[in-house]
């Protein structure tokens, strides 16, 4: 709130609660009306596009429509400036991978003066460098009763002779919420000490057998996170449920998807019948695996990361998928599909003329 920052980067592991956090944040400001004249939510996501932010910012303080949906670049980041330049405004851009260019966007500088506010979440302490971030705030795991605290209220009730073996099985979890969260739920109703047991040994076990990493997509504390979110996969009921959730990693990173769409997307795949998909669907928002939003899902980034390692690393001839997010341009990436059954290409232009948002491959 004070005049002597400008950009503040909240940064740490993945799953720790930054979205949670800015959220929070958000929410606080939409209580003090004569403090800013707008407050701009935007998501960034890994796969980062410049006109998706526009467009973010532009439906809050514009009048987004086709014939702006049309304009080049530059005029867009030319509007967003006009009408940021004019206001005190603060921007809350989550999940930043890499450096966003404010003046390729039209966002103006925050300074002294005009005392607007940049606040970003990011994985990577070495992107508030390349933000020009003023001050980086470290969201460190929770501290031992607060993480306690959490489980218990995701597990439900637990027996008094159960109470040691839960706190153990809590603290392998390592004070990340999102871990605390859903291997929480998965112990729901868990009544039994050999099911406890069973439980530590899987999570304990975990770390000492993780995978030979083939490249560098995913960072090594990251992979910790996965061995223990994979529990939550595994204690899912059946093959049929847990290939629909592999299944919802076609979809990209922080996408809403009508509920609808994926029973008619499990139904063409012939995965379950209608009512059954959407039995399914409940079960994995019980479960934390995704996020239920009126009529739509969606995964946790983390959820969705872990997903796809879950399909390259332990299901690979189950699942054979094949997920891109980028341009592709050469033929020789073609080269990439093979052996995949599903594939999943957003936003990729095969022809000039035409684009795929979803494309099955069997």
């Amino acid at each position: 709130m004070g005049d002597k920052v400008g950009i503040v980067g909240i940064y740490g592991i993945g799953g720790v609660g930054k979205t949670t956090l800015l959220t929070q944040i958000n929410n606080r400001f939409a209580t003090i009306f004569d403090h800013f004249d707008v407050v701009i939510w935007a998501v960034v996501s890994k796969d980062f596009k410049p006109d998706k932010i526009q467009e973010q910012i532009w439906k809050k303080i514009g009048f987004f429509d086709e014939k702006w949906e049309k304009k080049s670049l530059r005029e867009k980041a030319d509007d967003v400036f006009h009408v940021l330049s004019r206001k005190k405004f603060v921007l809350l851009f989550d999940d930043i991978w890499q450096r966003v260019d404010l003046e390729e966007i039209g966002v103006p500088l925050p300074t002294r003066p005009n005392r607007c506010k940049i606040v970003f979440t990011t994985r990577s302490y070495r992107v508030g460098g390349q933000m020009d971030a003023e001050k980086m705030i470290k969201v460190k795991p929770l501290d031992w009763e607060e993480a306690w605290a959490l489980f218990q209220k995701k597990v439900g009730d637990i027996d008094l002779d159960i109470v040691p073996l839960a706190q153990d099985v809590a603290k392998e979890c390592r004070g990340l919420p999102i871990a605390l969260i859903t291997i929480g739920r998965a112990m729901a109703s868990r009544n039994t000490k050999e099911e406890w047991k069973h439980a530590l040994e899987v999570l304990r076990g975990s770390t000492s057998s993780l995978p030979v990493m083939e490249d560098e997509v995913f960072h090594d504390m990251e992979v910790e996170v996965f061995v223990r979110l994979k529990f939550s996969y595994d204690s899912l009921l059946s093959d049929k449920v847990k290939f629909c959730f592999l299944h919802c990693s076609l979809f990209p990173e922080d996408f809403e998807i009508e509920k609808d769409d994926l029973v008619h997307y499990w139904i063409y795949e012939n995965f379950c019948a209608r009512n059954e998909a959407y039995f399914i669907i409940g079960s994995l928002v019980g479960a934390c695996l995704l996020e239920e939003k009126g009529e739509h899902v969606k995964m946790h980034d983390v959820i969705r990361d872990m997903t796809l390692w879950i399909a390259r690393k332990y299901e690979p001839r189950k699942a054979q998928v094949f997920v891109g997010e980028c341009q592709l341009t050469q033929v020789r990436e073609v080269g990439k599909w093979e052996g995949s059954k599903r594939m999943s290409r957003w936003q990729t232009p095969l022809r000039e003329s035409m684009k795929f948002p979803f494309v099955p491959i069997f």
